[in-house]
Order: C-alpha cells, then structure tokens, then sequence
C-alpha cells in the first residue's frame, strides 16, 4: 500500500503521523512523507533577497527535522519511508504529488477543534479530502494518546451500497487486532414526507438496515475479534452520524466516496461533506473501489441509510 504523510511540523501532523504508525497492517508499506513550504517571495535582484533565502533556508531545515521525527515513530515498521519537500501551495502540491506516485491513501491532521473550525475545517485538508484521487484519513485529536491501552475505536458507515462496501475492504486491509473496537453503523433515516407505499417507511428502513449490517459484520469477523454494529434512528443521516461518532467517543469513522469526477470531488457528497466537516473525530473517505452493492432493494431505501455519499 503507497501512502502519503503530509506533515507542516504541527501538533496535529504529529498527532496523524502517530496515529499512521499504529495501524496494524499485513502488507509492507511503501510511506511518503512530505512536507510543501513557501518558494521565496524576493525578486531575484531584491535587496532583502538573502534574507528570504535564510528564511527558505531555516523552513527547509525545520521540515527536515519534522520529517526526521516521524521517521522514527516507524522505527521497526513493516515500511520503507521516503521524504520530500516541495514548493507551493500546500493543498495543490500533495494532491499532485497523490497523483504522481499513485497513492491509495493520503494522511492529513485537521487543526480545527470549535464548532467554527470544524465548519471551516482547513484550507489544505478540506481541499485534500475533496480533490485527492485516493482514499484521504483527517485526523483529528481524540485523546487516543493518551490512554494507557491505546484502544482504537473505530465506526464504519455501512448501508450495504458499493461506496460503504468499498470503505469495509479497505478496512479489511488491515490487520485489527485486540486493540481495535470496529463498530457498524447505519442510520436508518426517515422523511415522513414520503408515501408508505413505496417502501419508505420506519420498519422498512430498519429491516434493510439489519440486513446490510449481518453482511458486512460476517466478512469483517474474519478479521477483526469484536465487531458491533449498531442502526441508529435519526432523520438527518449525516448529522445522525456525528452524533453517535460524539457519543462513542470514536477515534475516526469511515465512510465511501461514490464520486471520482471532477463533479463528484468537488460536491464530495451530502453525507460524508457534512460528517468531515461537523465530526468531533477524524474522518476516513474511501474512494479507491467501485464494488456494486451487496443488496438491490429500493433506490430511495438504499439513499437512506448512511454510507453513500
């Protein structure tokens, strides 16, 4: 698996860097550190040219030193670690270099903890996660740290649909162990706007729901000891999402992308757009697979329940 650590020498890159370097997995990685600083603004003849230079200087050195850093948290890892430093603006060049070495996962921190910074969320990784041509993990400080077990809690977004099924065998990449509490969630949301008759109803969504979720657990339990899987009964799916994320304290949730268009990228979708910018925790798109869905009921019943995007 290639994988792109983007890192800016902040509290929340570190906190993503660690959190990459727990994730078990069967697999060598083939790791990408990379850090983008700003080229220098003089003009070639300027008199304050060799101060900018000292000062593109220091941004490299200081990356360096960053990256030197991180390499250690994978001391031992199943991974060869190469690293890089660009010039440019931060969001354009990791999506670009994502591209250039065909990588299946970006990891980026997202710095926002309030309610308006998880509104905004960031310039680098809200374009990162929108634009990237892989799967992209935000991380988010969870507190996971600095618990004595490390105890991973991790929930999958699963309606049954190919994006959600894509999001569990990526996750199926992994090898979960002991430490890792992997819940399935579906949010069995409801318009009371919609006719009965046409399969929209409370119990209906509930039944597709039960049926989505027996599937996916019977494949993750070949990987994972534990699994949960838990329907949550909110009419706003996305919000009904970030709401259980708050309530379980999870570290990250993962969710599929359907799109891989220009279009796609830029909407990102209702769904996973809303939980990567309300969520308390980090967020997991997965966009690497096109799997159709394990179950072919009713268009609107499969648009009703989390993990499509």
């Amino acid at each position: 698996m290639k994988i792109l650590l983007a890192t800016d020498g902040s509290k929340c890159s570190e906190q993503a860097a660690w959190l990459l370097s727990r994730l078990p997995h069967d697999d060598k990685l083939e790791l990408t550190i990379v850090t983008v600083i700003a080229p220098p603004l003089a003009p070639f003849h300027s008199p304050t040219k060799n101060f900018m230079d000292e000062i593109a200087a220091q941004d490299r050195e200081f990356a360096e030193r960053e990256q030197s850093k991180i390499r250690e948290m994978f001391t031992g890892a199943n991974a060869t670690i190469h690293c890089s430093i660009l010039e440019g603006r931060a969001q354009e060049q990791i999506v670009e270099c994502a591209r250039k070495m065909h990588a299946d996962l970006v990891v980026v921190g997202a710095k926002g903890h309030s309610q308006i910074d998880r509104i905004l969320l960031g310039s680098t990784s809200d374009y990162v996660a929108t634009h990237a041509p892989c799967s992209v993990l935000v991380v988010r400080e969870t507190g996971l740290r600095d618990e004595a077990d490390h105890t991973l809690k991790v929930a999958l977004a699963y309606d049954g649909s190919g994006a959600s099924q894509a999001a569990l065998e990526e996750l199926l990449e992994f090898d979960w162990g002991a430490h890792t509490e992997i819940t399935l969630v579906a949010v069995a949301g409801y318009n009371p706007v919609f006719d009965p008759d046409f399969g929209f109803n409370p119990e209906s969504l509930q039944r597709e729901a039960k049926k989505a979720l027996q599937l996916a657990k019977d494949q993750l339990a070949k990987r994972v000891g534990t699994v949960r899987d838990e329907i949550v009964d909110y009419d706003h799916i996305a919000e009904g999402l970030v709401r259980y994320t708050e309530k379980q304290h999870s570290d990250f949730i993962v969710m599929g992308d359907t799109g891989r268009s220009t279009l796609a990228r830029a909407l990102l979708g209702s769904v996973s757009r809303y939980v990567l910018r309300h969520a308390t925790c980090g967020v997991w798109i997965t966009r690497n697979r096109k799997i159709e869905g394990l179950h072919k009921g009713d268009a609107g019943e499969s648009s009703t329940m989390a993990g499509a995007s």
